[in-house]
């Protein structure tokens, strides 16, 4: 097939240069690429030079290939991504803890300072129960809001005990836990590759589960309603959080966050892969996943010997009202992450 345009992101053109048939180049809006190739339908007119290189007068298995081809790159991506964290950089052991951070509250100090807690050291035990895998910290200090507890403090290869009053938390759903104040740093673990394999697939499979709500009517709304609501910081542990769709620049704030070691960013880069792989195959003009449809289309209508080419001109109102919603999505989740940000 031929392909006249390669070009990053969208809209204006910034600057480009040509090698060979092909014009390689930049634009101004960074949502997404290009690549133009001749003949995509019936309203893509062509040289009849290119007769036998325009995509439409392929067969169906190379349209197919060609126009998912950017999404089977973005799964390939986080497929490698998620082996490469499971086996080459390893998963956090919870067993395998020590503190690596104090935190500090606005109202004052935490119990973790009160403790006298140092980072380096692991509390391996509360009230006497055994603490040293860290989930069974965060249990047993989970339901003593307020309470004084015995800590059993590991450090430098001796165990001391030491009693602080636990602070209370507020959740998002309305509970109040107990709060230490102490941030882990785990030793890690390299898996087999199939456990990246399999967070593969978990990812993929939370992305087709998220993915309709996020393109619902009420997301839309809610965007829209918080845009005008005010500019105030949100919590990360807000509901709001929890819900909000975010734009690239929201991703990279959060994958920046100093409370996230530097495999957060690897691992968000291999979610953001999956989302845009799978959101690109959504059977919706102009979209990839709408070309498929496309083709699928006509492939049906085909058979019996005759070849069918659909009008693409009648999904033409569809394809502005996927623009529109595309644009307002990017617009208020930028305006979003700007200037009510999270964190």
């Amino acid at each position: 097939m031929k392909a006249t345009q390669f070009f990053m992101f969208m809209g204006p053109r910034i600057f480009s240069f040509r090698r060979g048939e092909t014009e390689y180049g930049l634009r101004a809006l960074p949502i997404g690429a290009f690549v133009r190739i001749v003949g995509m339908n019936n309203l893509d007119p062509y040289d009849p030079a290119d007769e036998d290189r325009a995509y439409k007068n392929k067969s169906f298995p190379r349209r197919m290939l060609v126009i998912t081809a950017g999404s089977l790159m973005h799964f390939i991506q986080a497929l490698i991504l998620f082996i490469v964290l499971s086996s080459v950089i390893g998963v956090d052991n919870p067993a395998q803890w020590s503190i690596s951070e104090i935190s500090m509250l606005e109202t004052g100090e935490t119990p973790a300072v009160t403790a006298g807690l140092q980072p380096g050291d692991t509390v391996v035990a509360v009230n006497g129960v055994d603490t040293t895998d860290f989930r069974d910290l965060q249990a047993e200090l989970g339901d003593k809001p307020d309470e004084d507890v015995t800590l059993t403090v590991l450090s430098e290869g001796v165990e001391s005990e030491v009693v602080t009053t636990l602070a209370a938390r507020p959740t998002t759903d309305g509970q109040t836990l107990g709060f230490l104040g102490v941030a882990p740093a785990f030793e890690k673990d390299r898996l087999s590759p199939l456990v990246g394999v399999q967070d593969f697939g978990s990812a993929m499979w939370q992305t087709l589960k998220v993915l309709p709500g996020f393109l619902s009517p009420s997301t839309l709304l809610n965007l829209g309603s918080l845009v005008l609501d005010g500019s105030e910081d949100v919590s990360l542990d807000s509901a709001e959080a929890a819900n909000r769709p975010i734009s690239m620049i929201g991703a990279v704030r959060f994958a920046g966050s100093p409370q996230f070691d530097w495999t957060v960013p690897i691992f968000m880069l291999a979610v953001i892969n999956i989302f845009v792989g799978v959101f690109n195959l959504l059977p919706f003009p102009p979209l990839d996943g709408g070309h498929a449809a496309v083709a699928i289309y006509e492939r049906i209508r085909s058979i019996g010997g005759k070849r069918h080419e659909m009008d693409v001109a009648k999904l033409l109102p569809l394809t502005w009202a996927v623009v529109f919603v595309l644009m307002f999505l990017m617009v208020t989740t930028v305006w979003l992450d700007l200037f009510r940000p999270i964190g």
